[in-house]
C-alpha cells in the first residue's frame, strides 16, 4: 500500500522543504521531498504540520514507570540502594504493564524506538511487538547465573516483530559485575555476532572505584576486557579522561548521553562537544521514567543542547540540527538500526507529524530551531513506525490506553506498597 503525506514541513534530517511531500510504500520511505503530482492508496494531509524522523531514546528502563518518583533527591547510588530492593518484587505482568505504560507515553511523545536494559525481558519484548515499536532490547546481567537469560533473549526475540526487534548483551556496569562476568557477556556477543550495552562512567564515584579496584578507568577497564571489539552502547560517559575520548572515538563506540537523569541524579556534566569533535557518536537517551521521570524525548534533546551550550560556555556548542541528529540517526546507528533516522528514500517508514495549530511552533523561520528548541512532545500529532500508524490525533492504534492505565496502576501500587 502506498501512503502519502502531503503539505507538511518536511525535515528529512537534512534537508527542509517547506511545502513537503512524503511516499510510504509498504514500511520504507518511496519518496521524501518538495511536493509534485503523485498517486497513493492512503492520504494523509498535513495541513502544514512539521514532518519528522521519529525520535529514538537510545538509553532507557522502561519499566521502571512503575517506580516513578520514587527516591526523589538522592544522588546515583543512594537512589539505587532505594530501587534495588523494590526491583526485587518485580514478575513478568508487572514488568508488561510498566513496558505497556511507557511505550504509550512514548508513541504519544514521538518516540519510534528505542533501547532497554532492564529484567524480564521476554515481557519488554512482548509489549514491543504488541504496540508496533521498534527496539534495542539486553537483559542486564550482575550474574554469571543469569547470561542462560540473556542467550535464551537474544535467540527467541532477536528479529522478531518483522526486524523491528534487535537483542544485544548487557553488563550492568564494571561495579555491579564481575571481570569473568564481563569476559562471558563480551565472548557471548561475539558468537552472536551482536553487541553490547553497558553504563560507563556514569560518576566520578564509579570511576575512582574503577581505578581502586583495576588501576584503569571504565572506559579503559572495557576496552581491555574486549568490550569494544563489539558493536557497543556505552550509557552516560559522564566522567572521561582525554585518553577516554580518544578510545571511544578511536574504537567506534556509540555514547548515549543521558542529560536529565544526570542531572536529576548530580552525576555531573557529559563532555558532549569534545566527544563529537573526536568523532564519537553521540545518542541521547533518558535512563527510564525513574530517574528522569519522563520519557518525553522532545525535552532530552533541548536539555541536551543548551546543558552543552551552558556548560561550555559555547552558543554553538550543539546547533539544533545536531541536536535532532543526535535524537534520530545518532540514536537510530548506535542501536544498529542503520535504515531508520532520516526521512530519504530506502529508509524505514518511522516518522510523526507534528500539530499544524500548535502555537508554539510558529513562525516557521527555521524549522530545525523549532522541532529541537520550542517544540513539545505532545505537539505530536502522528506517529508511524514500520510505516504502521500508532498514534493519530488522540487515538492509540495498537493498544487500549484505559486498560494500560488500569494494569499499569494495580501493578505499580502492588510492587511499591506490597
Amino acid at each position: 500500500m502506498l501512503t502519502a503525506i502531503k503539505n507538511c514541513a518536511l525535515y528529512t534530517g537534512r534537508e527542509t522543504y517547506e511545502d513537503g511531500l512524503v511516499l510510504v510504500d509498504g514500511n520504507r520511505i518511496a519518496y521524501a521531498g518538495a511536493m509534485k503530482p503523485f498517486e497513493a492508496d492512503e492520504v494523509i494531509d498535513a495541513q502544514g504540520g512539521i514532518c519528522m524522523p521519529g525520535l529514538v531514546n537510545a538509553h532507557t528502563h522502561i519499566a521502571m514507570s512503575l517506580m516513578r518518583g520514587v527516591g526523589a533527591g538522592l544522588p546515583l547510588m543512594d537512589w539505587l540502594n532505594v530501587v534495588f530492593p523494590i526491583e526485587d518484587r518485580l514478575t513478568d505482568e508487572r514488568v508488561y504493564w510498566g513496558s505497556m505504560l511507557s511505550i504509550m507515553e512514548m508513541i504519544r511523545r514521538g518516540t519510534t524506538c528505542f533501547a532497554d536494559m532492564y529484567f524480564f525481558m521476554p515481557s519488554v519484548a512482548k509489549a514491543v511487538i504488541d504496540t508496533g515499536m521498534r527496539a534495542n532490547l539486553v537483559r542486564s546481567l550482575t550474574s554469571i547465573a543469569k547470561l542462560d537469560e540473556s542467550k535464551a533473549l537474544f535467540n527467541e526475540f532477536n528479529g522478531a516483530g518483522d526486524g523491528r526487534i534487535r537483542v544485544y548483551h548487557s553488563p550492568h556496569a564494571e561495579y555491579t559485575t564481575t571481570p569473568e562476568l564481563n569476559r562471558a557477556i563480551i565472548e557471548t556477543a561475539r558468537k552472536d555476532n551482536t553487541g553490547i550495552h553497558v553504563h560507563i562512567s556514569e560518576t566520578a564515584g564509579e570511576v575512582a572505584g574503577c581505578i581502586e579496584r583495576h588501576g584503569v578507568s571504565p572506559v579503559k577497564y572495557y576496552e581491555q576486557l574486549g568490550a569494544f571489539d563489539v558493536p557497543c552502547i556505552a550509557a552516560h560517559c559522564v566522567h572521561l579522561s582525554d585518553e577516554d575520548i580518544a578510545i571511544l572515538a578511536n574504537r567506534g563506540v556509540n555514547v548515549s548521553h543521558c542529560p536529565g537523569s544526570n542531572l536529576k541524579l548530580a552525576s555531573g556534566f557529559a563532555k558532549i562537544p569534545e566527544l563529537r569533535r573526536a568523532g564519537v557518536n553521540v545518542a541521547i537517551g533518558n535512563d527510564g521514567p525513574c530517574s528522569n521521570n519522563t520519557l518525553n524525548m522532545f525535552t532530552e534533546m533541548r536539555t541536551a543542547a543548551w546543558l552543552a551550550k551552558a556548560a561550555w560556555q559555547e552558543a554553538t556548542a550543539v546547533p539544533a540540527q545536531e541536536a535532532i541528529e543526535m535524537a534520530t540517526w545518532a540514536g537510530a546507528k548506535a542501536l544498529g538500526f542503520t535504515d531508520v533516522g532520516r526521512l530519504e528514500e530506502g529508509m524505514k517508514a518511522d516518522l510523526i507529524l507534528l500539530d499544524p495549530k500548535a502555537e508554539n511552533l510558529f513562525p516557521r523561520f527555521d524549522i530545525a530551531e523549532m522541532i529541537a528548541y520550542a517544540a513539545e512532545g505532545l505537539n505530536v500529532c502522528l506517529t508511524m513506525v514500520d510505516g504502521k500508524v500508532l498514534y493519530r490525533n488522540g487515538e492509540f492504534m495498537t493498544l487500549d490506553k484505559d486498560e494500560v492505565i488500569a494494569n499499569f496502576n494495580r501493578c505499580a501500587n502492588e510492587l511499591v506498597k506490597g
